[in-house]
């Protein structure tokens, strides 16, 4: 992580969960963060608890109003000059059957998953381009941007919609990037179910019989992708807990 040390990363939905932890380990390993939430008390809170030689800036902002996040890449650009790691991570999960949803569902899902990723990889692909600057894009993707499980009551909504539009977005976006010969990566990621305040929507009952990973290793696997050489292009992980519990060594 050396050569990121004092480097900017913008990680939205930074007040919990995935963003959370990934803003917190990001400015222990010496980067200057800034983490995007409507709940920005809780990224203020997060900010106290670096141990680490880099720092979290918390800027309140709903992703979903264009305006609010213009004006969050302005102070960037102004204050610290620009982005160098753009975790695209803030999503909503409206638990529903599709086919009884409001249209407001289906607006504010594709507003916040899709619309508002959209707009912070092009203000950012633009900065990087303009400082002449090696860059990594992370997109929290889902498994449900791959495949759609068989389960019993199928109340997923339009998130699984909007996730498998984040593929064709990330497909695109290595392509243009590549078309204009710009040192900057992107990697999608598929997590499994993790343990967030996400899944509150499911039934309690059947979320604990589920098998989960947690925000860490999430983390972990972003801290990986930034660690490789720049010659290296990870494009996409898919990350699922194990199905069955580990065997201790006395099993083998």
């Amino acid at each position: 992580m050396d050569r990121w040390i004092g480097k900017v990363a913008l990680v939205t939905g930074a007040s919990s969960g995935i963003g959370s932890d990934t803003a917190l380990a990001l400015a222990n390993a010496g980067m200057v963060v800034v983490g995007l939430a409507r709940r920005v008390e809780l990224i203020e809170e997060l900010a106290n608890k670096v141990t680490g030689s880099g720092k979290i800036y918390a800027r309140k902002c709903d992703v979903a109003n264009e305006s609010e996040l213009m004006e969050v890449f302005s102070w960037i650009r102004t204050v610290l000059c620009g982005v160098d790691v753009l975790v695209c991570n803030a999503g909503i999960f409206r638990c529903n059957f599709i086919t009884q949803c409001e249209s407001s569902d289906y607006r504010d899902t594709f507003n916040v998953n899709v619309v508002a990723t959209c707009i912070c990889i092009r203000e950012v692909v633009k900065n990087m381009k303009e400082r002449a600057v090696p860059g990594h894009i992370f997109i929290i993707n889902s498994i449900l941007g791959k495949r759609i499980p068989d389960v019993s009551f199928p109340m997923f909504g339009p998130y699984p919609a909007s996730k498998f539009a984040l593929c064709g977005l990330a497909e695109v976006v290595r392509k243009e990037l590549l078309y204009f010969k710009l040192p900057i990566r992107l990697t999608s990621i598929h997590p499994g179910m993790v343990q967030t305040d996400m899944i509150k929507v499911f039934d309690s009952a059947l979320a604990q019989r589920l098998p989960k990973l947690q925000v860490s290793d999430i983390t972990a696997n972003i801290l990986y992708c930034l660690q490789t050489s720049l010659d290296v292009h990870i494009d996409e992980l898919t990350i699922m807990p194990a199905m069955v519990p580990l065997m201790s060594h006395s099993e083998f």
